[in-house]
């Protein structure tokens, strides 16, 4: 006998349950399903008075959450539109400055003061640096760079003060200049400038914007770029995502000017700027501004700052 035949047969049909019973087994049920009914309807209605108040609720917080993206890209798209302004207004002004000249014995000085940060494993402090690079009349004659590193030796003579010659201003590398560029193949429309920037992006830094940024900057802080390719590349920087400017900027020496940068998101919100005379579009200084707390600095503080002049000088060391 297998286990269900067995279970069959221990079953009594011999007690039938009266017709008063099964009466009254009915009515308990009914009145079970009743009461289970009401209970249901009144909680899907409370769950539909509940239900308009999540969803306004719901509605409000997504309302917000745009309002604020809207009115962050509004406030950057109005900064774009004012730093796109600033440069080609400063390019335009660049166009009517007679650049300083040096003549057959003199040298175009750029004057850099630089405060950058010397990390180690316990943080960074504060470092002054100076470097006078003097160009001569003739670019490809011999350029002479002096250098005082302040508390950090030189990095490849391992001197504090330095004084290096070169031909064309190749004073570390003999296959790059100090400035890295020959200006005249700099284009003079600023669309064109930007065009032949882009082109170079081999997938250096953080993004294809800030490696543009970058190499811009890193021509114009030179302090030596003739007007015309100035002007060209002040348009350039104008077409650059992100590029904002900032009105009222000191540099290190406490000359002011416009700082023209762009936050690199990539680099946790990290600022790079350049200070620029609105009226000869020469850079006269650097800034770089923590996004995030990193090294013992804070959000928005100063990480590092520069000043560059440019003069003429009759005699380099």
């Amino acid at each position: 006998m297998d286990e269900l035949t067995l279970l069959r047969n221990m079953r009594d049909d011999s007690r039938e349950p009266s017709p008063t019973a099964l009466a009254a087994g009915r009515a308990a049920l009914l009145g079970r399903i009743a009461d289970d009914a009401t209970y249901a309807t009144a909680q899907h209605r409370k769950q539909r008075r509940w239900m308009p108040r999540l969803t306004w609720a719901a509605a409000g917080v997504a309302a917000a959450m745009t309002g604020v993206l809207v009115v962050g890209n509004v406030t950057l798209s109005a900064q774009s539109a004012y730093a796109s302004d600033v440069l080609r207004t400063a390019a335009t002004q660049t166009i009517q400055y007679a650049d300083l000249v040096a003549g057959s014995d003199q040298y175009l000085r750029s004057h850099t003061h630089a405060r950058w940060g010397v990390c180690d494993a316990t943080g960074c402090e504060p470092n002054d640096q100076i470097m006078d690079v003097y160009m001569p009349a003739d670019p490809e004659a011999e350029w002479t760079l002096y250098r005082d590193w302040g508390n950090m030796p030189g990095v490849l003579t391992g001197e504090s003060i330095e004084t290096t010659r070169a031909v064309d201003g190749r004073f570390y590398d003999p296959g790059h200049s100090w400035v890295n560029v020959d200006y005249a193949d700099i284009p003079l429309d600023g669309a064109a400038a930007y065009e032949w920037i882009d082109a170079q992006y081999n997938g250096g830094s953080a993004s294809r914007d800030e490696d543009n940024f970058v190499r811009i900057t890193d021509i114009l802080r030179s302090g030596l770029v003739p007007a015309p390719q100035r002007a060209a590349l002040l348009d350039a920087l104008s077409r650059i995502s992100g590029v904002t400017a900032t009105d009222n900027v000191a540099n290190l020496d406490g000359v002011t000017g416009i700082a023209i940068g762009r936050n690199e998101m990539l680099r946790a919100g990290e600022r790079q700027e350049i200070i620029i005379d609105p009226d000869t579009g020469l850079v006269i200084g650097e800034r770089a501004m923590s996004g995030t707390t990193l090294f013992g600095w804070g959000v928005n503080e100063e990480m590092s700052l520069t000043a560059i002049e440019t003069t003429v000088v009759d005699t380099a060391p």
